[in-house]
């Protein structure tokens, strides 16, 4: 593709040509971007073909996760206010050493707790803000959910958002 140069006579004689035919080329360097990028003519090219936004984007066939309704107030930032504010969130004095037998007590919507590492939390008043919805964390009340949380959540610090929860540790089976 040719630019308009200093040497180009007709650039030199008529200076607005030259910023026209610039612009016009760019816009035909960008329409076969986008055409090799697989982006639909002219459109966007985000997200480009073979982006990790694509790629990671459910197919034909795969279902969408399912969008659960967050009460007004309960939103991450809510929980954080919450977390931060000094109210009792663990409901126990000090942190305790408990077996999972112990934990398992504590299976209900108005009692549970959960085991992440072998740690143990009251995650009673968190079921509202949690983003998936009530019924995902009731899948392991009472229960180890280390294996479900890192599956589901590598990029989450639970440490850091559910500290003022921590109930105790797990006894390690040894003893």
């Amino acid at each position: 593709m040719k630019y308009a140069t200093q040497e180009d006579p007709a650039s030199a004689a008529d200076p607005s040509s030259a910023d026209t035919f610039s612009e016009t080329a760019n816009k035909e360097e960008m329409s076969q971007l986008n055409s090799e990028n697989g982006a639909v003519s002219g459109g966007s090219s985000f997200p480009m073909n073979n982006s990790p936004q694509m790629l990671s984007a459910p197919t034909k066939g795969m279902q969408r996760p399912r969008k659960v309704f967050i009460k007004p107030g309960h939103s991450q930032l809510d929980w954080m206010k919450l977390s931060s504010s000094g109210v009792d969130l663990r409901g126990v004095k000090e942190p305790l050493l408990l077996t999972l037998e112990e934990v398992a007590k504590h299976n209900k919507k108005d009692d549970c707790w959960i085991v992440i590492n072998n740690k143990v939390f009251n995650i009673t008043s968190y079921l509202d803000f949690h983003p998936g919805g009530r019924a995902q964390l009731m899948r392991v009340a009472g229960k180890d959910g280390s294996a479900l949380f890192y599956n589901t959540h590598a990029w989450v610090n639970v440490d850091a958002m559910l500290n003022k929860c921590l109930v105790g540790f797990l006894k390690s089976k040894q003893r």
